[in-house]
């Protein structure tokens, strides 16, 4: 039997996101077949199965909105650029463009390791998750497929985490269909439904773990909240968005896992950041070490689980 390990999307939250996912497979011992990864988690699958923790804790303790944009959307202290200004007047679907995060997902991955790991059958599967902007559809792309070449591996993560307005789609071929890609958040905030009810690997699996970046009380979102500009309205509503998009998710993930009999572990990530792309080091080292805290504080490995049992009994 296999066991998934699944990410959910969240920003700049990926640091505390990534912290959860290290303890899990460092200290844990927790050796996934599959990653599914949306957005954030699109970006970490494959470094994870590759056992990339140090170059991609560095990474994401050191995000800045350059990591991401070549033409940033709005500015460090949230207003607009003067680009997203006019790139609204001169009447363009998007106010920036994600070209950097393809560079960046490049310089951790390598084309010969990106090759290698396809090549690979002990290392998981990675999935990764967008929406047919066109079609409304989930798309969920198995990254071991040799259909996919390195140049669209880094597109399809940037797809995965293109939020629509903020940023350009991505248009790209799959099995022969073009298509124009958008963040997979826009239907799944996390892809542990999808592997576990309706992938080729959906009967194979015995145990899953779901690390969402949102707390677990369901509250919306904190009440420190200014409508000072556009910006600030439309992060509210992706918020919002995405909060009820991951509630949905956990109901189908306990349902999927009670009817199938699934060992089912879900993290949570608390309340740190205070936007999609907040990049102040301070607040992403504080969600990193409570990512991890929470791996550390609620995941216990099946055979500890075990032992405790008999040693209760």
């Amino acid at each position: 039997m296999k066991k998934h390990l699944g990410i959910s999307g969240g920003g700049t939250k990926i640091a505390g996101l990534f912290g959860a996912a290290e303890v899990l497979l460092k200290e844990k011992g927790y050796k996934p077949d599959v990653i599914s990864g949306i957005s954030a988690g699109a970006i970490l699958a494959v470094p994870l199965a590759l056992g990339k923790f140090d170059k991609v804790k560095e990474l994401v303790l050191n995000l800045t909105l350059d990591t991401f944009f070549s033409q940033k959307p709005v500015k460090e202290n949230g207003s607009f650029t003067l680009g997203s200004i006019w790139r609204a007047i001169t009447g363009k679907p998007y106010l920036g463009r994600q070209g950097n995060l393809e560079k960046m997902v490049q310089s951790v991955v390598s084309e010969s390791e990106f090759l290698d790991y396809q090549n690979d059958p002990g290392k998981a599967v990675c999935i990764v998750g967008a929406v047919d902007f066109i079609t409304g559809g989930r798309k969920y792309i198995n990254l071991k497929d040799k259909a996919v070449s390195y140049a669209e591996f880094p597109r399809l993560v940037n797809a995965s985490s293109s939020i629509p307005i903020f940023t350009n789609g991505i248009q790209t071929s799959i099995g022969g269909d073009l298509v124009y890609l958008f963040d997979g958040g826009v239907r799944d905030h996390i892809a542990t439904a999808f592997v576990l009810g309706e992938s080729e690997f959906k009967d194979q699996f015995d145990e899953s773990v779901s690390i969402f970046s949102r707390p677990e009380d369901f509250k919306v979102l904190s009440e420190e909240f200014d409508d000072k500009n556009v910006i600030s309205i439309l992060s509210r509503y992706v918020d919002i968005t995405n909060v009820e998009i991951s509630k949905n998710d956990e109901f189908q993930i306990d349902d999927i896992c009670q009817r199938k009999g699934i060992r089912s572990t879900k993290l949570f990530l608390p309340r740190v950041m205070k936007s999609t792309y907040d990049t102040d080091h301070g607040r992403l080292k504080e969600i990193y070490d409570k990512g991890a805290q929470e791996a550390r504080d609620n995941y216990t490995p099946i055979n500890a689980a075990l032992a405790s049992l008999f040693v209760t009994s």
